[in-house]
């Protein structure tokens, strides 16, 4: 009897269907106020070692990358690069977390349209991530969950020049 009571008291209508509801029992909320979807979703900063070998050399020269996915399935990626310029990238995209590595689809609206395919893996507060553009074309071959990190192709692409690694910063 003791047992069911205090399971009764535990468990107030948000914990059965995600309605939002504090009481007297209850105040946390947590499962109704996190944000919901796959690891990916944060906001990540990419600097110093961190940065792939193609973002931290030229033409891009960048010294960091801030990086932020959204529950809704948004995207933006601002770059900043060594003279204090930013450059800003927005969009969709979608991800398929059955593979190991996860595999992701961005379809990017800003500063133009474009898409890009790759792989992401989120251990503890670390996202490795590594996509390449695949339209327009420009002849680069995305690595894949079956290909792993490190395994883009393209021109003045080396095996590992496009592995990004990223801290969790929210």
């Amino acid at each position: 009897m003791l047992l069911a009571l205090s399971l009764t008291l535990g468990c107030v209508p948000d914990d059965v269907d995600d309605t939002a509801v504090d009481t007297a029992v209850d105040t946390a909320d947590t499962a109704d106020t996190e944000p919901q979807g796959p690891a990916l979703v944060g906001d990540w900063l990419s600097e110093a070692d961190d940065l792939s070998r193609l973002f931290a050399a030229a033409p891009f020269n960048y010294v960091s990358i801030d990086a932020s996915f959204g529950t809704e399935g948004t995207y933006t990626v601002v770059g900043l690069d060594a003279e204090g310029t930013t450059y800003p990238f927005a969009g969709t995209f979608t991800v398929d977390e059955s593979t190991d590595p996860a595999a992701i689809v961005q379809e990017q609206t800003e500063p133009y349209a474009a898409t890009a395919q790759g792989i992401w893996s989120v251990v503890d507060d670390v996202l490795t991530f590594e996509v390449a553009q695949v339209s327009p074309d420009y002849g680069y071959t995305p690595a894949t969950p079956e290909t792993g990190f490190g395994s883009s192709a393209g021109p003045y692409l080396e095996e590992g020049d496009n592995v990004q690694t990223y801290q969790r910063i929210d």
